[in-house]
This record gives structure tokens, sequence and C-alpha cells, in this order.
């Protein structure tokens, strides 16, 4: 995530300012391993800087510019701040009395004091900015704000670290984790699904400059008590680029991802059918914008995403904001959470509790211990929110905490970490368990809706109100092929279950939570069976709604798209709600041959405004159906991800030209 690039770029800046001068001072065959030397820093490969800045250095021993620059190659080197801040000291002893006030004499103040607070001499880095405070100019006052800041955190870190939080830490193993960075996990409600970024080597992932691989996402599943072997989430990689996970929903059908485009960053949406993730949607407008938005997180239900965004009239940099489903499925207008969460500075990873009340995020405002820290707050039944609390040392460090991943259990979540021993290599993934809360409240109730035959379940929404006062809890929509359905409720209460559709008769039901249905109680989740349903469409409608893949007038004849307006935007009308897209082209196929298997009058192109070409087939009015006929379409060309989707989509995705 680009969060992790800031400090990264603050040193490339530096670097770039001081290698002309130190250049000149050096001879031809010094200047040139020098230059060597920052080249590998400024492309983030300091393992290899090193050695050829301590080989300059060996030449020129009291050369100020190397030992800075070696200071900032150990300051981005995990483990490995206790070398940097050895090389900024001796740099600093050979500073002159009036080359404290310059650039350079700044910077290295600066440097060891942040390095100071990386290692936890909290007394120490206080001391070293007393002492800046003491000889930059009177006009300097942004730098002395940032100081006296630096300062607060410092005494911050302090009360936190005298004040620890019991911590016990689980590697995910070795079956999730690599030898390379792997951060930002999402789980399932259940916890039986961890998604997951990683820079390992694959075939779908290219080197980079700083000796790993481009950011993908993996997937996997949970076996008992063990994880299963991860695999690339093939269905949503693009090749040439980064791209982020940022949140699963709690049934682990839908999946947001942030993606680097012309817009700048946004924010996409993938959804699961049961065997394969589609091509990933961008949200739309209202939460995307001509700004960067960076991280989602939705609620159980799906009712409410919560979102990063650095539009204007924001309160700091990246602002945490709220939108709300609208009853026609829409999303509505976004609105900013306001001073109670967000600050000044950057407030990033909002991850909303399956209670739907509790969100967690990370900042850089408020008392911190250091760079960002996490966060969490309630939220009133008024909508505002409390202030918010800092998890506090050691799921908190001096060093950038985020992506900080809460269960049902309040005690037990995900995170990514570096420090910990138990580790394979760069970040790993964790399980981590702290304080014990008074009580486990919420419970995770599976079911299924039954109506007695092969029935489709879409437009169909679970209702969910506490019996005492009415109040609803949340909507709940099954898979609209299975039926079956997933929610998270508090226990000891009583709940009306209302079921209705257009497709079916309305159902009611009541539900009783009890102490010994909530979350770990019984295992990860409880299930309440089948709910009985009135289904009142004819089992021959039904029938009627299904589409052969296959020709069934004899062979199919290729169709000349030369001669035909489907390379052109004006498709076929269609009256479904889905369809499948089984393959996208950057150029548009001058004939269906290679398809004539197919019943090629079903297939449809659409030419969108990414530049490609996607195919679809059929028009299907229940997802079911449209089910069925991707399996069979997979089948019949041999693709092995063809996807279900909605027609409005494509209408949205459409080029104008």
């Amino acid at each position: 995530m680009f969060l992790k690039l800031k400090h990264l770029a603050a040193c490339i800046a530096l670097l770039a300012v001081i290698m002309p001068a130190t250049a000149q001072a050096q001879s031809s065959s010094v200047t040139k391993l020098f230059n060597r030397a920052a080249e590998y820093a400024k492309k983030q490969d300091y393992e290899k800087a090193i050695p050829l800045f301590k080989k300059v250095l060996e030449k020129e021993p009291e050369n100020k510019n190397v030992l800075y620059n070696l200071g900032n190659c150990y300051l981005n080197i995990n483990d490995r701040h206790d070398s940097a801040a050895v090389y900024f000291k001796r740099s600093i002893e050979l500073l002159d009395d009036d080359d404290y006030n310059t650039d350079i004499g700044i910077d290295l103040h600066l440097s060891l004091a942040k390095t100071q607070q990386l290692l936890y001499k909290y007394e120490d880095a206080m001391a070293t900015y007393n002492k800046m405070s003491t000889f930059i100019g009177p006009d300097m006052n942004t730098l002395q704000e940032e100081i006296d800041r630096e300062i607060e955190i410092c005494n911050n870190g302090i009360h936190f670290m005298k004040n620890p939080v019991k911590l016990e830490v689980h590697n995910l193993g070795s079956n999730v984790n690599s030898s390379y960075d792997d951060h930002s996990p999402l789980v399932s409600a259940d916890e039986s699904i961890v998604l997951f970024i990683s820079r390992r080597r694959s075939s779908y992932s290219q080197i980079l400059e700083d000796g790993q691989f481009s950011e993908k996402i993996y997937i996997a599943n949970k076996e008992g008590e063990n994880w299963k072997k991860a695999k690339a989430l093939k269905e949503v990689l693009e090749r040439d680029a980064h791209e982020s996970g940022v949140c699963l929903s709690a049934d682990g059908n839908e999946l947001y991802i942030l993606r680097s485009d012309f817009q700048g960053q946004n924010l996409y949406v993938s959804e699961y059918d049961g065997d394969n993730w589609s091509e990933p949607y961008l949200l739309p407008e209202g939460i995307n914008s001509r700004y960067n938005e960076t991280h989602a997180s939705i609620n159980a239900d799906k009712s409410v995403l919560f979102f990063t965004s650095d539009r204007k009239g924001g309160l700091g940099g990246l602002d945490i904001y709220m939108v709300r489903k609208l009853p026609n499925g829409n999303w509505g207008k976004s609105v900013n959470l306001g001073n109670n969460i967000n600050s000044p500075y950057d407030e990033e990873t909002p991850m909303i509790h399956p209670d739907g009340k509790t969100l967690f995020f990370s900042s850089e405002g408020r008392n911190t211990m250091g760079k960002f820290d996490i966060f969490y707050s309630h939220m009133n039944a008024d909508s505002s929110w409390n202030e918010p609390v800092n998890m506090g040392y050691p799921i908190n460090t001096p060093d950038d905490d985020f992506f900080f991943v809460p269960t049902v259990a309040e005690n037990r979540a995900y995170m990514a970490s570096s420090r910990f021993k138990e580790n394979y290599g760069g970040s790993d993934l964790y399980m981590i368990e702290y304080e014990e809360p008074e009580i486990n409240r919420m419970a995770v109730v599976n079911g299924r809706l039954n109506a007695g035959r092969p029935y489709p379940w879409d437009n169909i929404v679970i209702s969910v109100k506490e019996k005492d006062n009415d109040l609803l809890i949340g909507e709940y929509r099954p898979n609209p092929v299975s039926g079956k359905y997933l929610m998270i409720l508090e226990a000891e209460k009583n709940y009306d279950i209302t079921i209705r559709g257009n497709s079916i008769q309305d159902t009611k039901s009541d539900l009783t939570i009890t102490r010994e249905m909530t979350y770990l109680n019984n295992q990860q989740s409880v299930s309440i069976g089948d709910i009985m349903v009135t289904g009142l469409i004819p089992q021959e409608q039904l029938n009627s709604q299904q589409t052969p893949v296959t020709s069934t007038q004899g062979d199919a004849v290729a169709t000349d798209l030369k001669t035909t307006s489907t390379t052109s935007n004006q498709t076929t009308e269609t009256t479904g709600k889905y369809t499948v897209q089984f393959i996208t082209l950057k150029m548009p196929l001058e004939n269906y041959d290679k398809f004539i298997q197919l019943d090629t009058s079903k297939i449809q192109v659409y030419k969108c405004n990414d530049g490609n070409y996607r195919y679809v087939y059929g028009s299907f009015t229940y997802f079911k159906d449209a089910k069925k006929v991707k399996e069979e379409l997979i089948k019949a060309t041999g693709y092995s991800d063809p996807f279900v989707r909605y027609f409005w989509q494509l209408q949205k995705m459409k080029s104008e030209n």
C-alpha cells in the first residue's frame, strides 16, 4: 500500500539533495562508486547500496554525506535501526556549530530523533528534539511545531509502554506466509477464509527494483485447525500492477480492491458466485472521485460502507467517510465522520467490527506513539462517535501500524507484522489474542431458505428485528442460488425474522440467541437449519427461463462480425438481469469460428471505455440459471474463468465512441 512509501520517498528526496555536493568533492572512481550506491538506494535496494557506501567510507571516513546515506539505508531495513543511529551520530559529530542550522544539520538531527523513537528510546529522542529547538531559526515555525508534536508523541510512547496490553501471537504458518512480505489480511466472519497481499514470486507477478515482486492477492482456506496452501486469486489479477484487497464481506462473497488507474487510486468490488470471482467492478461516483480512495470496509448486512479519501472538504489528508445503501440498492451520499474520528493528519484502514458499531482504524493524529497507530471508537444511537481509544502497546509501536482486522470475538484479531519472533521473512500474517473480554456476546448464525424444490432466491430480503423494541438490526440477503445466508447477532436476545420478496409468500420466524451459541463457545458459527418458504413462481415458468448453451438448430453457423453491429455498442436488447462474461479481448473477434459449438445468436459483445471488448452469453432473470449456463460454458469452451455479472455494469462500462 502507498502508506509504506511515504518515509521512503522522503529519504530518496534527501538523497537527491545531497548527492551533487558529495560528488563534486570526490575523485572520479569514488564518485562513480557513490553514484552506483545512490542508484540502488533510490530503487530501495538497500542491501546492495550499503556495501558500496561502505567502500566509499573506507576512502573518505569523515564524509558526512556518506554517513548520512548509510544511516538512511539502515533506517529502511527491518531490525537495523540501531546501525542507522550509529551512522547518524557519527555524521553529527563531524558537524561544525555553523552546520547545525543547515539543511543537512537539521535533516541529520531529525533522522537521528526518528530513529531513536523507532528504537523505543523516547527519552533520547526528546533530548535530540530539544537540542534542535536551541539552534533552529526563530522563523522556522513549521519545524518547531513538528518538533513539539514529536515530543508529545514521545510522551505518549512512554505512557503506553508503562501499561502494555497482554498479547498472545499466533503465526498463520508456512502455508500462508512466505519469505517475502505478506500483509493486509482479510477474514470471513467464521474465519474459514483468509485473503491477503503478498510480494512473493509467482508467474503472475513481476520482480521489482527492491528485489521483491509486485503485490498480488492470495487466498487460503481453513480445514479444521490448519490453513491450506495459499493460492493466487487469479480471477482479479492485473499482471503489470500492484493491487490490494482491502475488505472481505462477512459472508466471504464480496471482495473490495484498491487499484491505481488513470483517475488515481480507486475502489473496486469483485463478487464470488460459489465457484469464481468476477472481474472487479469500479464502485460508483460519490464513493470514488477524482481524488484518492484507498480503503473500504462494509458492515455485516452490506448496508453501510466506510472508506477513506483525500477529497476536498476533509479535515486533514486522508479522512474516513461513511455511505449507506438506499432502498433501491444504490449508494446514498457519502458523509465525513467528523472530528470525533478524523484529525488534521491522515486516517487509514477503517475496519467495521461485525457488531456494526465499533470502528477500528489507523491514525497519525491523536495520542499516537509514532506514525500510524490503531484506534477504535463506538458509534452511538444518533450515529455520532465516541472519543477514539488507542489500542496500546505492543499492538501499536513507534512505526506504522494499520490493517487491524477484528473478528466477532472481541479479543481476537488478525494483523501483519515483521516484529514478532516467529517469522518466515519480511512481514507475516498473525492471529492475535488480547485482554480477555468480560463476555462473548456475538454469534455467527447461518441457515438456508428452502422452497422444497430448486428455486431462485434473487431479491429476497431477510429482516431481523429485536422483539422488545422492534429495532431493525439488519437486512440480509441469501445466496441467490443456494438460499444460504449468514447473520451476526448479539447473544441473550430474542429476534423476529421476516423473509420477504415478490417471488415468495412473506414468512415470519423467531430466533433466540443463547450464550451457548456465541462465537468460540460453539466453534465459529452455529446453524439454525432450513426455514421453509413458499415460492410463488410455477416450476414450468422456471424451466422456460433456462437457456441451452449449444446450438439447437443443427450445426451452428459461424457469424462474420464484420457484417454485424456487434462490434459497436449497439448490442441486442436484453430483458434479463444477468449474463455470463466468458472472454475479454483487446481486439474484437472477426468471427465466431472458435465458438461454433455455441448458439452464437446468444453472444453479445460490449466495447468498453477501458479499450477492451467483453463477450457475454445469454440473458437471465435468475442468477441460478446464469450460473448453470456458466458451468456449461466452461465445459464447451475450455475457459476456466467465465463469471456471472449484471447487465447494468456492462451498460455503464460501454464506450461512447
